[in-house]
């Protein structure tokens, strides 16, 4: 009797306690120190029970339990009537499985259609002109995977076959729509828009991107040439136009735009490498600088080989031949040590400068394979802090670092050629004073 009434009482505690509007923190804090105290109701009750004599108290154990019977027998036929349902719900189920037949089938492709078209225009850039062509798609999917009561009907597997055939008809047209894009600053701008099949979004001359969250400018575009391209088919009105296509559907143009620029090279090349490109530019116009002199100095030469009596101190040879001339003597070594020293005199001025542009076509390999090795340095102290789990990491720190490399070949290679070429321009004008020298002194001894 007495575990009745405790049980009782604490039914009545846990059904009356939700009225106090108490929080689940302040009933925590209750739990935890242990003050969980009964309600106002289930103390009464005790206290009442305990009050009554042992007559009154017997009274009240037996109603309890014919309420508790009561209940028993009420919860015994509720659930045979529930057993009953279930078993009812299920023969009209068997019926309802058995009354569709091959549609089960007919279903069953409906819907692995149906998903198959939402997953592709979820992705598909033609969903931007055609925003809500898969609006019905759920409540198609529902009837099909029997999660309601209503079968599909013939209309609706139509407007599934529309809307697939209207994305391969779209898949071959360049169209032009106007709808909201998001531009790069964040703000959201109406503009038209020109579809590239299923491949490019162009707007306003640039490219854009299709996700859930609707037609987007690149944060970065690509190269010059790209955009050139995309300039021309934005405004174009009917002429064809050369355009490369994305067939990947944002793949390649994705490393396109993550490709970097010509002035992001150099900067990845840092300090070693515009020293290398600094260097390389001098040397380049001082070898054009002197080839074009020396292209100068041998035209005037082969002028004053023509008339050797007149000689002029404006070019080597008029030098040499006026020492000659200041300087007459019958005695030929004298003649031939007088020449070879005029020479000799003629010869610093010729290849000046050609010591350094052959210097620099050394060092700057060599400088680039520096700034390589520093590069390699830092990006392993990378790996050592982060680890090579990333490859990316590593192939764009080693990327890095072959900057440098190519820097001192793209200034080596051309400055060869500008030396060879200024080197045999200055041999040409040395050969030519001493042929002259060699037919004075002949002439000489002749006369």
């Amino acid at each position: 009797m007495k575990r009745l009434l405790t049980t009782v009482a604490l039914l009545a505690t846990f059904a009356i306690a939700p009225a106090h509007a108490q929080s689940l923190d302040q009933l925590l804090k209750q739990v935890q120190s242990g003050s969980l105290q009964k309600s106002k109701a289930a103390v009464d009750l005790e206290n009442r029970y305990r009050a009554t004599n042992a007559g009154a108290k017997a009274g009240i154990l037996n109603t309890l339990k014919a309420e508790r019977a009561t209940l028993e027998a009420r919860s015994d036929a509720l659930e045979a009537q529930y057993a009953a349902n279930d078993l009812e719900l299920e023969q009209i189920r068997t019926g309802r499985e058995a009354a569709l037949g091959d549609l089960k089938d007919l279903f069953g492709a409906v819907q692995q259609v149906v998903g198959e078209a939402e997953a592709t225009f979820d992705t598909s850039i033609i969903s931007a002109q055609f925003p809500d062509r898969g609006a019905n798609f759920d409540a198609i999917t529902q009837k099909v995977s029997n999660q309601a009561n209503d079968l599909v009907t013939a209309g609706e597997i139509e407007s599934v076959w529309r809307e697939i055939f209207n994305e391969m008809v779209q898949q071959g047209k360049v169209a032009k729509f106007n709808t909201t894009v998001a531009t790069a600053s964040g703000q959201k701008e109406t503009q038209d828009v020109v579809r590239v099949g299923v491949f490019n979004l162009i707007g306003d001359g640039k490219f854009l991107t299709y996700g859930k969250g609707g037609v987007a400018e690149l944060p970065r575009q690509p190269g010059g040439r790209f955009m050139s391209q995309a300039g021309d088919l934005f405004s174009a009105t009917g002429a064809s136009v050369d355009f490369a296509l994305d067939p990947t559907q944002g793949r390649l143009l994705d490393a396109a735009v993550e490709s970097p620029s010509l002035k992001e090279r150099i900067d990845q090349g840092g300090t070693v490498g515009y020293i290398i490109l600094g260097v390389g530019l001098f040397a380049a116009l001082i070898a054009l600088y002197k080839i074009f002199t020396l292209f100068g100095v041998a035209a005037a030469v082969n002028k004053q080989a023509k008339n050797p009596d007149s000689p002029s101190t404006k070019n080597p040879l008029g030098r040499v031949l006026k020492a000659v001339q200041d300087n007459p003597s019958n005695d030929h070594e004298a003649m031939e040590l007088r020449l070879s020293e005029a020479i000799m005199k003629e010869t610093p001025k010729l290849t000046s400068w050609l010591m350094f542009l052959k210097i620099v076509s050394v060092v700057a390999p060599l400088a680039g394979l520096l700034g390589t090795v520093l590069g390699m340095i830092t990006t392993f102290q990378s790996i050592t802090l982060f680890g090579a789990g990333d490859p990316r990491l590593m192939a764009g720190g080693i990327s890095q670092a072959l900057v440098t490399t190519v820097c001192g070949l793209v200034v080596a290679i051309p400055i060869v050629l500008l030396h060879t070429a200024a080197a045999s321009k200055a041999k040409r004008v040395e050969e030519i004073l001493e042929e002259q020298s060699a037919g004075m002194v002949a002439r000489q001894i002749e006369g």
